[in-house]
């Protein structure tokens, strides 16, 4: 392995766009980690990038959202190459995850070395994830997000919580039907979420509130909001922000190896690790223990 570290960050990442290049930039000058080569890369050439910079033989950090990260993934596991994350997106969920939850963090944490572990990924109809799958009001929630990305987030936050409690209410009649080792299960939820190992309890205004049990833990956990009233929409959506989220009793959580999910839609709206798509109906949701390498800090970072 060689000296160093490569740096691969998204320059249309929202980190990247609401603190500028040049505060980023400084940021890792100032910060003790070796680096090899800083690149700040478009969109359309991370792929061209990441081919390169995975040939070399330093140590390779990925900057970008969830979305960015999923792509890496789809391309470095394939070759058992290790990458790190930095957060650099909106929710960051896999950086929070490995208690990563700022850039100067991060640096910080890579810089005092780092060793390799590797991590459980879920497909949906064959698609990767790293941390969750989404139907219903999520991925609507993400499109609304999305055409927002230049709002100030305390203006934002009030705006898409009014949104997801009225995209509840609206669809809450939503049919689903779940297969789970072959017993299948009919709901009716606004919202289901597949996540690549279970959620851990939390209580605090932070968004580890989504942050799992495990990486490594070798199931998939099916969460189907059923809340039907418009106290019910408020009171999860308070939880998911508060915390105890996971003991909101409207909420069915249900674990396997595999899930297929049946929509009331042809195509429904699939939100992957942020990234929102359409999928043929019925959702195959797979998983593939421990088929990402990533690179860790040496020491446990604390959340």
């Amino acid at each position: 392995m060689g000296e160093g570290f490569n740096i691969l960050i998204n320059r249309k990442s929202g980190t990247v766009l609401n603190m500028g290049e040049p505060v980023v930039e400084a940021a890792i000058t100032a910060s003790e980690i070796p680096v090899a080569e800083l690149c700040m890369s478009e969109p359309e050439d991370m792929q061209t990038n990441l081919e390169r910079l995975s040939k070399r033989p330093e140590r390779l950090l990925i900057g970008g959202g969830d979305g960015t990260i999923r792509e890496t993934a789809k391309y470095l596991a394939a070759h058992k190459k290790a990458f790190g994350v930095l957060p650099f997106g909106t929710m960051n969920l896999l950086a929070v995850d490995l208690g990563l939850t700022s850039l100067t963090q991060a640096l910080d944490a890579y810089a005092g070395g780092t060793r390799e572990q590797t991590m459980d990924a879920g497909f949906v109809n064959g698609e990767i994830f790293l941390c969750c799958a989404s139907i219903g009001t999520m991925p609507q929630a993400s499109v609304y997000r999305e055409a927002r990305r230049m709002t100030n987030k305390f203006l934002l936050l009030p705006q898409m919580f009014l949104f997801v409690a009225d995209n509840m209410k609206r669809h809450r009649h939503e049919r689903i039907v779940l297969e789970e080792n072959g017993v299948m299960r009919k709901y009716r939820a606004p919202a289901v979420v597949v996540s690549v190992n279970r959620f851990a309890d939390t209580e605090g205004l932070t968004e580890s509130n989504f942050k799992r049990i495990s990486l490594s833990g070798g199931e998939l956990a099916a969460y189907i909001f059923s809340t039907k009233s418009p106290t019910a929409h408020i009171r999860l959506l308070w939880r998911l922000i508060f915390g105890h989220w996971l003991k909101d009793p409207d909420l069915i959580e249900r674990t396997a190896p595999h899930f297929r999910i049946w929509s009331q839609h042809h195509k429904p709206l699939v939100s992957i690790d942020g990234e929102v798509m359409k999928l043929k109906s019925p959702l195959a949701f797979t998983l593939k223990p421990d088929f990402v390498h990533l690179l860790m800090p040496d020491e446990q970072v604390p959340s």
